[in-house]
């Protein structure tokens, strides 16, 4: 009988010549990724700002404090059924890619996250009315969560495909999922407020059907590029895969449980932590809304930039080359500090217009809060950038402590100063609880080899700038970053080439862009 042709004999399978002429995967590098996400980012925020501004001024209080809860337990929820799995991703797709053996791992990632979201849009829909007391401190809002129970499998597919296209370091492909979102929510979501309900219902639906139409360009691209997106070495034995990527994904699930715990807990203590009856204690959610519309921002540019950064810190660790990996990690923490501490004294500026003229003083409270909401959400934003060496150094279970200690930290203080501060007393002990999470990441980098140096700890201090006159503000961080830039204490001389390399090949590549069109 004649043997079959064999790779070793010169010949090609049928398979081996679909792959050969199949379109490549180019991973977007770190530059031009960061710039275009930047950019795009820019562009979405902005029309995120609009469409929250909008939310405030066509709900009332308490609508927006139902939907400040929604949002919270929908972010809270959707990493929680899927026990942290796709979170994997950025760790481990390239050390499976570089075994041959992605297909396999994706496949089972994705397998089991599917069965753990059913599973928990099934609990919430076979108990609706304990859900609605859990979350809203009352059993009267049943729609607000069917649509919760809905919104909840589209979310789960669009961070799943998010992960697995940001540790392909598909970058553009992110932040195009990210924009097409961020617009058709705001469209859709706000017009189904005007039009049809002023509801945190409608904006749940409004935000499910963004999400759908935001996962296209990841399907499109996973259609494309399927070819690359197999196995090709060993088999993946089930123990051997599971053995190894576990000690992450409970760490991973664990700290992101208590992080988005940590998130929700300040405004869920004012609902159940209050004298106030349910309908206030919403509406007093809701003036605490207004404060976070601005800051939140921050928050979500953080976690893109730390979902970039991830995998090319992985990149490098896989190669033996953590000294890199750690010099990325510290000045991309040093420019978020300066840039974001520059940009909410801005906000700080620009904060009477906000809220006098566009919100028609209807939310002072939201105001009264704004300086302290900016330093702890740029301080959270510090600690997500932050924990990313305890993720690529496979020391997650001290990410997940730190965050843990913040949110035990957090509770505790809102337990004693909600009764006797009211909204004023739940944001004193959430910016107590980030100063605690941020200054344990910093030790324990420190701790596992990501040696901290005096700009590093200076970063904790920066973002206290904001609550100063705005005008002092300004000066001081003019002075700062004067003296950052021309001294060695803040950056040291290998992060100012590296950021100068770096920009110059962004703008290198972008001007080739630009002549290209």
């Amino acid at each position: 009988m004649a043997s079959a042709p064999t790779k070793k004999a010169g010949l090609l399978t049928a398979t081996d010549q679909q792959r050969t002429s199949a379109p490549k995967m180019v991973s977007d590098t770190i530059a031009a990724g960061v710039v275009f996400a930047l950019l795009m980012t820019v562009g979405q925020k902005i029309i995120g700002f609009v469409r929250g501004i909008l939310f405030c001024r066509f709900m009332t209080d308490q609508e927006l404090g139902q939907w400040s809860m929604v949002w919270s337990f929908l972010m809270l929820l959707a990493p929680f059924a899927v026990l942290g799995l796709p979170g994997c991703f950025g760790r481990f797709s390239e050390y499976y890619r570089n075994r041959g053996q992605l297909r396999s791992f994706i496949v089972r990632i994705g397998f089991v996250s599917a069965v753990m979201t059913l599973l928990m849009a099934g609990v919430i829909f076979a108990f609706p009315g304990t859900v609605s007391e859990l979350i809203f401190g009352s059993d009267q809002q049943i729609g607000v969560v069917y649509g919760l129970a809905f919104a909840l499998v589209i979310v789960s597919l669009s961070n799943f495909l998010s992960s697995l296209m940001e540790s392909l370091r598909q970058v553009k492909v992110v932040t195009a999922m990210r924009f097409v979102t961020g617009i058709v929510f705001a469209v859709v979501g706000t017009g189904l407020i005007w039009i049809w309900d002023d509801s945190a219902s409608a904006a749940a639906v409004g935000y499910a059907a963004a999400c759908v139409l935001g996962i296209l360009p990841a399907l499109w691209v996973l259609w494309k590029f399927r070819g690359e997106i197999n196995n090709d070495g060993a088999d993946l034995g089930h123990i051997e895969m599971w053995k190894r990527i576990a000690p992450f994904a409970i760490w991973l699930w664990a700290s992101n449980v208590c992080h988005n715990f940590f998130e929700v807990s300040d405004r869920y203590m004012l609902i159940h932590w209050s004298a106030a009856p349910a309908d206030l204690a919403q509406g007093l959610v809701g003036q605490y809304h207004s404060g976070r519309v601005v800051p939140l921002l921050f928050v979500s540019v953080a976690a893109m930039l730390a979902g970039v950064l991830l995998p090319f810190m992985s990149a490098h660790w896989e190669a033996g080359k953590s000294e890199k990996a750690i010099k990325q990690l510290n000045w991309t923490v040093k420019l978020v500090a300066l840039g974001f501490t520059a940009g909410g004294i801005l906000v700080m500026f620009l904060s009477p217009i906000l809220f006098t003229w566009i919100l028609e003083g209807r939310y002072d409270a939201g105001l009264g809060v704004l300086p302290l909401t900016l330093v702890y959400c740029t301080w959270f934003c510090l600690f997500i950038v932050g924990q990313n060496y305890l993720w690529v150094a496979e020391k997650g279970k001290w990410a997940a402590l730190a965050i843990f200690v913040g949110l035990l930290s957090n509770i505790l203080l809102n337990m004693a100063l909600i009764p006797v501060m009211g909204l004023n007393g739940a944001v004193i002990a959430t910016t107590l609880g980030n100063l605690i999470n941020l200054l344990m990441v910093f030790g324990f980098n420190h701790c596992f080899g990501c040696k901290t140096d005096g700009g590093i700890w200076a970063c904790v201090a920066t973002p206290l700038l904001m609550m100063v006159n705005p005008v002092m503000g300004a000066a001081c961080m003019i002075a700062l970053l004067t003296i950052a830039w021309r001294s060695d204490w803040f950056f040291s001389p290998d992060e100012k080439s590296e950021i100068l390399e770096t920009s110059e090949t962004a703008i290198e590549k972008g001007m080739k862009a630009l002549k290209l069109r």
